[in-house]
């Protein structure tokens, strides 16, 4: 046939040849068994409730330590878990620039009291000449003024001593709460900038006692009250709820930050809860995620 001797055979042939396999390809590929979770979800203990994820922080909150000033770091005095109390010094910068500049400045200091001393010395002569005609205006005056000059030198380089010490004082950051070391970011060699970090040098909590902090969507925010029964569950251990103790609102409502799945929506704004947790033998991570549930009163509409 005419068809035939043009080769116009060979698509519909390759067409059919294709869809065979991929037939083939979808009816006969192995069937994978549905994937059980490791564990199981934690489940309500309370009929009607408000679900919020929750994130585990410092009674304190997590304070970000920084450096007032650059610097290299010579020594690093803590490590991840110490207990600290406030003022304790956590981390050194290089010294010895200030160091000799506050050497320098107390030779000078000396130096400036001796003249000052002399400076005294010399109009308490002519002060005590009985005949004032004795001694010209000009002296009288010139010996007087270069006591009061002597003194505000004296003055003057007091105040740049106190200036380098309080600088070699910020070189040494030290510890604004009693906490404990979370997490550490700096090493000895390392040079720490005095601006914004992403990753802070220090993570320092008081962790006395544990908060989870719960975002709760706002509109089931009106359900809840300061006297709402509240459990968490530690991601995990679905089986020991935690007693929670109501702490505080936040009063600003902000967009949510705690996603409980991919691709859920990032405009649903969230009131913040705090919650203390009551002890337990083993208190969770800091920032560890919990799942929380609060027990709301029910809806006497929906009843009837």
């Amino acid at each position: 046939m005419k068809w035939l001797k043009k080769d116009n055979w060979k698509m519909p042939v390759i067409g059919v040849v294709g869809l065979l396999f991929a037939l083939y390809t979808v009816l006969l590929r192995p069937s994978f068994p549905n994937k059980e979770p490791v564990v199981s979800p934690p489940v309500s203990p309370y009929i009607n409730n408000v679900a919020g994820i929750g994130v585990i922080e410092p009674k304190s909150e997590i304070i970000s330590i920084a450096t007032e000033l650059s610097g290299v770091v010579r020594e690093v005095l803590v490590k991840v878990g110490d207990t600290v109390k406030v003022g304790d010094p956590l981390f050194i910068l290089d010294q010895r620039e200030v160091n000799a500049q506050i050497k320098l400045l107390k030779a000078a200091l000396e130096v400036a009291k001796v003249q000052a001393k002399d400076a005294d010395a010399q109009f308490s002569l002519v002060k005590s000449v009985l005949d004032n005609r004795s001694v010209a205006r000009d002296d009288y005056n010139r010996r007087k003024y270069n006591v009061e000059l002597m003194s505000a030198k004296v003055d003057e380089v007091q105040a740049q001593l106190d200036q380098a010490e309080t600088t070699k004082e910020r070189l040494i950051v030290r510890a604004p709460i009693d906490g404990q070391i979370l997490n550490l970011n700096v090493r000895l060699g390392e040079f720490t900038q005095a601006a914004f970090l992403n990753e802070p040098l220090i993570r320092l909590g008081d962790v006395t006692t544990r908060y989870v902090r719960v975002e709760i969507d706002e509109e089931n925010a009106i359900k809840i009250t300061p006297n709402s029964v509240a459990n968490g569950f530690k991601r995990g251990d679905p089986g020991n709820p935690i007693n929670l103790k109501f702490v505080r609102f936040e009063p600003y409502v902000r967009p949510k930050q705690n996603l409980a799945v991919a691709g859920q929506r990032v405009d649903t704004h969230v009131l913040q809860v705090i919650y203390a947790l009551e002890a337990t033998k083993v208190p969770p991570y800091i920032g560890e995620q919990m799942d929380v549930y609060i027990k709301i009163e029910a809806d006497r509409k929906n009843e009837d």
